[in-house]
Parts: C-alpha cells; structure tokens; sequence
C-alpha cells in the first residue's frame, strides 16, 4: 500500500545481520554490483553450482545466498546493515589472519562506493538516512577469530579486541559461531552442550568489550551461555539475528528465559529470515512467520526489545516465499500494519531500538 511504502521510506531501517561478504571472500562477489539470479562467480563455480544444486532438488524458496548487495538494500529502503565477518574454526593464527583479508575488502568497499558510509556512531546511521545513502559497519562472528586459544593467548587475543574496534571499526562481535571455543558454546553444531555458560575467558572477552565500547552479541550462544552474558555484561545486549523458541523449538532460537534477560539488560533480539529456523512447515512459509516471532517478543518483553536480521546471504536454505531479496523488506513495513502495528511502534522495530541501544552502550 502507499501507507506502507511512505512509511517505510519516513523510517530508518537497521538490518543487524547480512552476510555478503562470505560470497566475496568465496566467490568474487562485489556487493557494489547489483546481481541478478542468475549470476555466476568468477571462482570456485563448482561450490556454488553444487549448492545451487542441492537446494532445487529440495524445491526450497531461492538460494541459500544471492539475496543482497548494495543496490538491492538501498531499493529495499534500507539504512544500515552489519556486515558478517567470518573465519572457519582453525585453532590457529590463521583465523585473524583470514578476517582481516575480509575486514580489508569492507574499507576497501567503504572508500570506493559512495553510495554507503562507515558508521562509527550512531549519528552517522542517521547521516546516511539524511543523506538517502547506506551506513554499515563490520561485525566479526565467534572469538576462534581472534586467533590461536590457550591461556598464554589470552591477554593477545583481549588486545585484538581493541585493534578491532579502534583500527577496523568492528562494533559487534559474537562470541561463538556454529562451533564451541574456548569463552563460549554454540546452540547448535561443532561442542554443542547445553549445560556449559560462559567461561573465565568469556567474562574477560565481554568485560573488554564493555570497555572499549563494542556491543555484545549472542547470537548462536547456547541457553547458558546467554543468561550468563547478561549477568557479566554492564552494558545492553544483542542477539542480533535467531528466533523464538517457543514458536518453533530450534536448538539455535532464543528461550523464554533468554529473551527476557537480554530484555532486563536493555537490549534487542534480531529475528532471522532463515524459515528453517521459525517453522516447521516443510513448504516455504511467508514472511507471516517473521512477523508471529516479532509479535512474540513484543508481546513478551515489550516493542522496545524487537528488531531485525535476517541473515540474508547467510546460507540460509529458505527465505519467505513473498521475498525473492533485501528488495523486498518492505514487505515486512506492511505486514506490520496489517497487524496493526502503530507507525512508532514499526519504526522502533525496524531501527530506532538498535539505534538506543547502541547509544546505551556508548554513554
């Protein structure tokens, strides 16, 4: 509806997880381009074919990456997006060695496109929206990233943290991703154990981050691990892009008991695009489902704790089946007035929650 459209142009509009920069680390991906699907990368197309592959045989809704570049988020009326920072979980100083490749190519993109800003505060979120430009800033995902663990490290890696923040302008980083290290568990995969919380290194690593200003995220972090990040933490959390787990129970999605302590701490939950995580209807669910788990947590903890990650270009198997890309978001703007959703209310969800948040933790 025009309602919608106007509305969602009047708002800012914060995705706190994307994740195109594993396809330009993989394949060659240029997010200033705009790709069409039939797009074919200039290396390793026997991954990404394969892949292609596997996810028509299972009839899913669009492929698991492929959902967003830079023209496509600012059709989508986005304002902000956070950028996924990623290495595979070596034991080693391999892994800071592989995201600072990626960290490199995001300033590289930064400086050459005009059409996106790097937003070190707040204030330039809104610059961007002033300006009808993107603001973005890198986020790195599991602390394997800050390379080789043990107890001899441990000052080195807190040390990286602040190189993090101060030389790359990474804003949040996740604790844990897919796989356990040594300061958390994951929910699902690689020493999953519901049991495990935080260990004495993940207070350290949350105590730093508390320090130098950088947002604590908790996605991917098991049940314990987060109730354990909210007691540490000084600071507001996030869990930038997950579901809930009592619509849908998915050991990745975020409990009751989880949801309202990152609530009590001031924080926002995200809610992924990936419907494997928010349903389990077997066919392709519609964006609908996004919205009940939005609904669940703003009848749980309140408007001022929802937000949005979909985790697009995160190989995620299904998207909604009324969004074919970032394009579409404002599918969402009005889904949320057919709810009845006052136009505040939408606007907090859509950015102005994150943007308190995050001005929270930097007071």
């Amino acid at each position: 509806s025009t309602e919608a459209q106007n509305l969602h142009q009047e708002s800012i509009v914060v995705d706190l997880h994307v994740d195109p920069i594993i396809q330009q680390a993989l394949f060659g991906y240029h997010l200033s381009d705009a790709h069409d699907p039939n797009w074919q990368p200039p290396k390793r197309r026997w991954l990404f074919n394969s892949v292609q592959r596997i996810t028509k045989l299972q009839k899913l809704h669009c492929p698991c990456f492929n959902h967003i570049d830079i023209p496509r988020m600012l059709k989508g009326g986005y304002t902000f997006g956070a950028f996924g920072i990623h290495s595979p979980p070596f034991r080693s100083e391999r892994c800071w060695q592989t995201i600072q490749k990626q960290l490199a190519y995001f300033h590289e993109l930064i400086t050459e496109d005009e059409r996106i800003i790097l937003a070190a505060e707040p204030a330039d979120i809104r610059r961007a929206f002033e300006q009808g430009k993107l603001a973005g800033f890198p986020v790195v995902e599991g602390v394997h990233c800050l390379g080789k663990p043990g107890k001899e490290t441990c000052q080195k890696r807190l040390d990286r943290i602040d190189e993090l923040f101060n030389k790359f302008a990474v804003r949040y980083f996740t604790l844990t991703h897919f796989t356990r290290n040594d300061a958390a568990t994951s929910s699902p995969w690689i020493g999953m154990h519901k049991n495990d919380g935080l260990s004495e290194f993940g207070n350290a690593v949350i105590e730093k981050m508390n320090e130098v200003g950088m947002i604590v995220d908790l996605a991917h972090a098991n049940n314990q691990g987060v109730l354990d990040a909210c007691k540490v933490s000084k600071k507001p959390v996030v869990v930038t892009h997950t579901g809930i787990k009592s619509i849908n129970n998915h050991s990745r999605n975020i409990s009751d008991e989880a949801l309202k302590a990152v609530a009590e701490s001031g924080g926002v939950v995200g809610i992924i695009f990936a419907m494997h995580y928010l349903s389990k209807d077997k066919k392709n669910p519609s964006s609908k489902i996004i919205l009940k788990h939005i609904d669940t947590i703003v009848q749980n903890v309140g408007e001022d704790h929802a937000a949005i990650g979909s985790d697009f270009d995160g190989w995620i198997p299904r998207i909604p089946e009324d969004m074919q890309d970032a394009a579409d978001l404002p599918v969402l703007t009005q889904g949320m007035l057919n709810m009845g959703y006052s136009p505040e209310r939408i606007k907090k969800i859509l950015g102005e929650n994150f943007l308190r948040v995050w001005t929270d933790i930097l007071n």
